[in-house]
């Protein structure tokens, strides 16, 4: 049963057992409030419901619209703004099905900044020059439009040692290596689409992004752009070797150096020393000949803007699923767990048995060591993160939330599955399972609050890639205690938020909830990638891309008054002792949370630390986290939390820098002392106003592979309201 009706039906039963009591003892019982289950704010979003969720494209073909960005990735900024990115840009321009026309009509992803620090919803540009960000793939060859000049590269293979199974067997052979892509020289923009990239915050507080996409047909047999009647052709999504930095101070987007591997899907790790590793991706997504993903390291030096390929030999290369979910452990080695995108789009791999097994990869040495089997094998679609960290910080706890079984083609149903593993600062791994979900979840987001408790939001009951239109939404948040180490049932939200969702901390205690870009559905009981389309209304996703936010106030703030922190350093240098002044005189902890950087559902860098501290009256001396191992370099908040009976409380944060240096001026405190959730700001409807479906004609190659195999359906075109669309 879909999860909201199945609830409905809860609720109703609870009325009853409620109402029956009272009866009989007189006495109401109350329903559980906030201080329980959490609040949420109505949903607002840029330009708020008067402004159409699509209008049409001053830049773009004449009948085609551009729409409010939704928070694909998400990432909080120093000065306590939040830095977001669209993903699938400018779908709603598929007419009859993605699988002819996503390529084409694609576009590179717009970006914003959100500002909530004074209370009201306020968006703005993050670069106004370049909203999309700046570059386009280099493996562009000008004057190469169709695509077809290099046979190598257009078949993908053989490739390079770590471009795949391939690349690498062809190299130990000892044979000359070749490009394994071959993207043509066309007119659209979307050569340098920061969608299916990962960012990673650097020690300055600036924003690193690697990868992306490079859409196009290949071949491409009619292109609308062109003058054709229609998109015909086979969709390619081919890996970005670009890097980009956003730089929050100027509100600029600069290009650094490239990689030497296109990578989609990739997944970015801090280091101690404050560079960066990128990990994974694929260069090539539906056609790629190279048998699994991008088995080589790389290493992003900020001081030059260049990368470095980790390279000592064969135990230098790994398989590893898409968007691997990656973090680095008390012993300074990087944990893969089991976890990634193991069924995506064409994620699959010839030798994806091997995700089942727990890897370190070691920095020092540039190799992987195998640990042993996950607790449940291979899982694909959930998220991770890292439960808090107590001082003196001798080991890290990882926690996956949810997600399906085994790698492609995988499970399609979700599972309430946790599992938790441990690794101590000598090296010591314990897998194990957790405490079940109150809800199956499939690509939810999750949260470590500086409780130490973990929030989960979001998400779907079935994996929406593997079949879309069927996925039900999971509206209902929920909390992990890891002290009880069991789930409750928290208050649920309004949107669906299924594949492309996000979630983030914010420095008042509050999670920011985003996102929603599901893969256009059609129409017809199969998987069917056509044009967008609600399958069942009211029962599966809607499946409108959904610009909106809410935000979520965890039950903590419902204990009464927040300690408020009237001084903390601007920087604590590690190992270090530092003072803090707050009016709290009863403290339960000192916390650093490192700024949030999500991006599908995964956030590598995201860490809790309890310091250790002593004093009392309000004057505090803290101890700094020992190491970049601990507290990779970087803008942290630090939450002072004050004990209470009903549990701890948190203050709004100070903006704290970790690292190799100190300062005693006053850090920044982007929200007042006492900030209540953000008000005003509105939202237009759940299901997309500025258009409406409409049944299409019959045109060459109008009906999505998915159906044409299930000889059923045909994908409904949305005819746009606005009139000059209707050309």
């Amino acid at each position: 049963m879909h999860s909201t009706r199945r609830r409905g039906w809860t609720a109703l039963v609870a009325a009853a057992v409620i109402a029956a009591v009272a009866m009989t003892f007189g006495t109401a019982l109350a329903a559980p409030g906030p201080a329980q289950i959490g609040s949420w704010t109505a949903p607002f979003e840029e330009g708020g419901s008067t402004v159409p969720r699509c209008k049409p494209d001053p830049n773009g073909p004449a009948g085609q619209v551009v729409c409010k960005p939704t928070a694909v990735g998400a990432a909080a900024l120093p000065d306590g703004t939040v830095w977001y990115s669209n993903g699938l840009e400018a779908t709603e321009n598929i007419r009859y099905t993605a699988d002819f026309e996503a390529a084409p009509r694609a576009r590179n992803s717009l970006s914003r900044i959100l500002n909530l620090t004074g209370g009201t919803p306020v968006f703005g540009q993050a670069d106004a020059a370049n909203p999309a960000g700046v570059g386009t793939n280099p493996n562009i060859k000008p004057g190469n439009p169709g695509g077809t000049s290099h046979i190598f590269g257009l078949l993908g293979v053989p490739g390079r040692p770590g471009d795949g199974a391939t690349g690498s067997a062809w190299g130990m052979l000892g044979l000359p290596p070749t490009n394994p892509s071959n993207p043509p020289d066309d007119i659209q923009k979307n050569d340098g689409d920061l969608f299916c990239s990962d960012q990673a915050q650097l020690a300055d507080g600036s924003l690193l992004i690697a990868g992306g996409t490079d859409w196009y047909n290949e071949p491409a047999v009619m292109d609308r752009d062109k003058g054709a009647p229609a998109d015909v052709g086979i969709a390619e999504l081919e890996g970005l070797r670009l890097a980009r930095i956003y730089h929050p101070d100027t509100h600029k987007y600069v290009q650094v150096g490239n990689m030497k591997y296109g990578r989609w899907y990739p997944a970015l790790v801090t280091m101690p020393d404050g560079t960066v590793k990128v990990f994974g991706g694929v260069t090539k997504l539906i056609k790629d000949t190279q048998g699994s993903q991008v088995r080589r390291t790389e290493t992003f030096h900020p001081n030059t803007g260049q990368w470095t390929e980790d390279y000592v030999g064969s135990a230098s290369e790994t398989s590893l699923p898409l968007f691997a979910r990656l973090f680095l452990m008390p012993n300074g080695k990087i944990l893969y767990s089991g976890v990634g995108q193991t069924w995506a789009p064409e994620g699959m791999a010839v030798d994806e048995a091997l995700w089942a097994f727990q890897q370190f990869y070691n920095p020092r040495t540039m190799k992987w060591q195998r640990i042993g089997l996950a607790p449940l094998g291979a899982i694909g679609g959930a998220p991770e993160v890292m439960l808090a960290m107590d001082a003196p910080f001798t080991s890290a706890t990882v926690m996956t939330v949810g997600g399906t079984l085994l790698p492609s083609p995988g499970t399609y149903f979700a599972t309430p599955f946790t599992t938790l593993t441990t690794v101590t600062s000598d090296g010591k791994v314990t897998a194990k399972r957790g405490a079940d979900l109150v809800n199956r979840r499939w690509y939810s987001s999750a949260v470590t609050l500086p409780t130490g408790e973990v929030l989960a939001f979001s998400g779907a009951e079935q994996d929406e890639v593997l079949m879309t239109g069927f996925e039900l939404p999971v509206h209902q948040a929920e909390l992990y205690d890891p002290v009880t180490k069991k789930w409750m049932a928290m208050a649920s939200a309004t949107r669906d938020r299924t594949y492309h969702n996000s979630a983030i901390l914010l420095g008042d205690g509050r999670v920011l909830v985003g996102g929603h870009a599901p893969i256009p559905t059609g129409v017809g009981l199969v998987d069917a990638y056509g044009a967008h389309h609600d399958l069942i209304p009211g029962v599966t996703a809607n499946n409108d891309r959904d610009p909106s936010f809410e935000v979520f106030s965890p039950p903590y703030l419902f204990r009464g008054a927040r300690p408020v922190i009237s001084y903390a350093p601007s920087a604590v240098e590690w190992g270090s002792s530092f003072g803090v002044t707050t009016d709290a005189t009863s403290v339960d902890s000192v916390v650093l949370s490192r700024l949030p950087s999500a991006q599908h559902i995964t956030d590598s860098d995201a860490r809790t630390l309890r310091l250790a501290f002593t004093g009392s009256n309000g004057s505090l001396t803290v101890s700094a986290p020992p190491s970049g191992v601990i507290a990779p370099p970087g803008y942290y908040y630090l939450f002072v939390m004050k004990k209470t009976p009903s549990g701890p409380i948190p203050s709004v944060a100070r903006i704290v820098h970790v690292g190799s240096f100190s300062s005693g001026t006053n850090a920044p405190q982007p929200f007042a002392s006492q900030a209540g959730p953000p008000i005003g700001g509105s939202a237009t409807a759940p299901t997309d106003s500025s258009y409406i479906n409409q049944p299409p004609p019959l045109p060459l190659g109008a009906v999505s592979v998915g159906m044409i195999a299930a000889g059923v359906g045909i994908p409904a075109r949305r005819r746009r309201l606005f009139p000059e669309d209707e050309g």
